[in-house]
């Protein structure tokens, strides 16, 4: 099997091709994840996601493949180091060395983003919410309810620090379709903007190399139990925004999408 590699930043934003400063081309990249209640049962939807001018994680993706190396680690998954499986199943009793790991891998990140941001929902909320409207089997799924809040806000806190920088969205896949994210952005005022992109964070090429999208892997750090402080990092910093979406402001949401123009 041929040796994997990292999947370019330069390839996600190569639409604009080298005029554009990379300096200007800011990308967000996020993530979906679900939590479980005590019963173990999935409760809560949440997006969490880093945004960084293109330049900035063109430095993060040489970065971060040294700081895994440096582990003898080959990928990053919050998950797996929170529970204790893939690769971190026998670090549950080195305690020493997780907090090096979860310590190296926060500094890259902290050092590339120039904004963290999480917005989460009730899956009971949503379902309650979703029960009381007409063609409720047509909704946006949880996950992309909070893409397009996650694109709705991230494009105007951009626009009003950055007004004449391009974003770009990059969701990982996973039950998300860019047509209702971008119904969402459009029900929350923002009708303008670059294509959605989706995109799994590891797969095998047609010559079997194994390719990973690296920043997706950092997003991980901002779930709660992995302690890697990153979110704290950027509060101070001025550079975090979130939101949980409670019953009436999913209601109002999805009263807006229905009165919306489909989004193409």
């Amino acid at each position: 099997m041929i040796a994997g590699s990292n999947w370019p930043i330069s390839v996600l934003g190569s639409a604009f091709g080298p005029h554009l400063d990379a300096r200007k081309l800011n990308m967000a990249i996020c993530v979906g994840y679900l939590e479980a209640n005590e019963r173990d049962v999935p409760a809560t939807l949440t997006v969490t996601g880093l945004v960084a001018p293109k330049a900035k994680w063109q430095s993060f993706e040489e970065r971060w493949p040294r700081a895994l190396r440096a582990e003898g680690l080959t990928a990053f998954s919050g998950r797996d180091f929170i529970q204790g499986g893939g690769e971190f199943s026998e670090w549950l009793g080195e305690p020493e060395r997780r907090s090096r790991l979860i310590g190296a891998l926060s500094r890259v990140a902290a050092d590339q983003a120039a904004l963290g941001v999480s917005y989460s929902l009730s899956l009971a909320d949503y379902r309650a919410v979703a029960h009381t409207l007409p063609h409720r089997e047509m909704l946006p799924t949880p996950y992309a309810v909070c893409a397009g809040v996650a694109m709705a806000r991230i494009l105007r806190r951009m626009a009003d620090a950055h007004s004449r920088d391009v974003t770009l969205f990059v969701f990982e896949d996973g039950g998300i379709d860019h047509q209702q994210v971008r119904q969402i952005a459009a029900a929350e005022g923002i009708d303008n903007g670059e294509p959605v992109q989706i995109w799994p964070r590891e797969w095998r090429d047609e010559h079997g190399r194994l390719r990973r999208l690296r920043p997706l892997e950092a997003c991980d750090l901002l779930l709660p139990s992995t302690g890697s402080g990153l979110p704290d990092r950027l509060i101070e910093r001025g550079s975090w925004d979130e939101e949980r979406l409670n019953r009436d402001r999913l209601s109002r949401i999805f009263q807006s999408m229905t009165a919306a123009e489909p989004v193409a």
